[in-house]
């Protein structure tokens, strides 16, 4: 293998270390607040949450105008030319147009609040409490624009010290509110997380870039016409995400209640948070590793085929173990009344299988400026994730919307893979296949294994399973980076000397 592929696979591998390194801790502390949650306020109280959340994700969404998105290219190449100046400009440019934004969703929320309340949970009950959501929606904007300068700066190191930070504090606010308020916490904690967030990645940014807009320059403001242009299709399809989800908790709410709201929150919340610490480093490395190759296709598939392969190898061991320990995570993350949940999950563990092999596939629009295809496969896919969901949740419950989210997956993966094929040139290479497919049936086989309700055959069939796809990750990465020697090193200088 040359030496630039090993060093492909290695700056690969390097990111994702960094930031899933600081991920780790980030998720242990999404479990004690998880636990907080549980314990304080039980399902009924995660169901509230996870409505509030999700309003408040499809306000943000609707009105923020994708600047989170279109703003990092161009600042990632004005600072990749060295261009101080033009890089001070132009920090001030997506700060303006996100506080206008900002003020745009807290004014969309508070006018729509009671039209929330009536269509999310039935009735009008709840109005004051969407009319509470507005400040959360106004700091979720600001922080979009905060992200985008740390992402185009390409602060890595920077973003992952917040990220500790961020954990930490929001950590210790939630448990202490939730102790404090019970369900009367839910708002008060969401609104203290996003200000903690918020005020965290800004107390970063303002040390690079003094905080300064320019409302008054209707110079500058026309300036960022382009990025509301370039967003707009990026903001609907975020729209159309927030509005599926915001779908699916107001089905199950009217079906059921807030209470299964909840528990389909926990279940999404088992398969989706604690698998996203391989994934920490898209945004921040891939995406500009791929937007910098250009017209190269060749060198395209490489960047995508490589950052799958990474991706799996690390994905497919974490979910079968994760499979075959789920209900002892659910007794330690939440508490027993969860358990339910556990079959959702295992039947969902392929949604995440699936997102790991296609996700550098989806980047290539984004990579190409080509916002009109991203938005329109983005929608053909949130169109089969409602059906899908909804459909499984009615026929079979929460185990139904777990199967539900595994069919919406391999949806989005063979359009994906299709469509981009034969727009953008994309094509795997026969060996990643190959090792996608085998970790498939291993995962398949790890799946069964979990559903298997006798603890010592489930135990005694599924970890050599476990082990096997461990083995073949390990001995894929050992060969194509120096992670072994690395590992090596690491033990005799800081383990074997104390």
């Amino acid at each position: 293998m040359a030496k630039e592929d090993k060093d492909s696979y290695g700056q690969v591998l390097k990111y994702t270390g960094l930031l899933g390194g600081v991920q780790v801790f980030y998720v242990l502390m999404s479990i004690l607040r998880n636990k907080a949650t549980a314990v304080f306020i039980g399902p009924w109280g995660m169901g509230m949450a996870f409505v509030y959340s999700k309003a408040a994700e499809f306000l943000c969404s609707a009105t923020n105008f994708g600047l989170g998105i279109s703003s990092v290219r161009r600042l990632a190449e004005l600072h990749e030319r060295g261009e101080r100046r033009a890089v001070e400009q132009y920090v001030k440019l997506i700060r303006s147009w996100t506080l206008i934004t900002a003020l745009l969703g807290l004014v969309a929320c508070l006018v729509l609040a009671p039209v929330l309340s009536r269509r999310m949970l039935g009735d009008y009950h709840s109005t004051k409490g969407f009319l509470l959501l507005s400040p959360t929606v106004f700091l979720l904007t600001m922080l979009g624009g905060e992200l985008a300068i740390l992402k185009g700066l390409h602060e890595l190191r920077r973003m992952a010290g917040v990220s500790v930070l961020v954990g930490l504090v929001t950590t210790l606010s939630t448990v202490a509110i939730y102790a404090l308020m019970g369900l009367h916490g839910v708002l008060p904690v969401l609104l203290t997380t996003s200000a903690v967030t918020f005020l965290l990645n800004l107390r970063a940014t303002t040390r690079l870039y003094p905080y300064r807009v320019g409302l008054r320059s209707m110079h500058l403001l026309r300036r960022g016409t382009h990025l509301v242009r370039l967003g707009a299709a990026f903001t609907l399809a975020g729209l159309v995400g927030a509005g599926a989800d915001f779908a699916i908790a107001s089905f199950i709410s009217q079906s059921a209640s807030p209470h299964a709201v909840g528990l389909y929150g926990a279940g999404f919340t088992l398969i989706v948070s604690y698998a996203r610490i391989v994934f920490v480093a898209m945004d921040a490395d891939y995406y500009p590793r791929l937007s910098a190759a250009g017209e190269d296709v060749s060198r395209r598939n490489v960047i995508i085929n490589r950052q799958i392969d990474v991706l799996v190898l690390l994905m497919a061991p974490f979910l079968i173990l994760f499979s075959l320990f789920l209900p002892l995570v659910v007794r330690i993350i939440y508490t027993e009344e969860y358990l339910i949940v556990v079959s959702m999950a295992v039947y969902a563990m392929s949604y995440m299988f699936f997102k790991a092999v296609y996700t550098p596939v989806a980047y290539l629009p984004l990579a190409r400026g080509d916002s009109m295809t991203y938005f329109l496969m983005e929608t053909a896919y949130y169109v089969v994730f409602v059906l899908a969901v909804t459909a499984g949740y009615a026929l079979k419950g929460l185990s139904g919307a777990g199967i539900g989210l595994s069919v919406a997956n391999l949806f989005d993966l063979l359009a994906l893979t299709t469509v981009y094929g034969l727009r953008y040139g994309f094509r795997f290479e026969v060996p990643v296949l190959r090792r996608c497919l085998l970790h498939f049936v291993l995962l398949l086989m790890g799946l069964g294994c979990a559903l298997v309700p006798d603890a010592a055959l489930k135990f005694g069939l599924g970890i050599p399973v476990a082990m096997a796809s461990v083995a073949l990750s390990w001995r894929f990465l050992g060969r194509e980076t120096d992670i072994i020697v690395r590992l090596r090193h690491f033990v005799r200088t800081k383990i074997l000397r104390r």
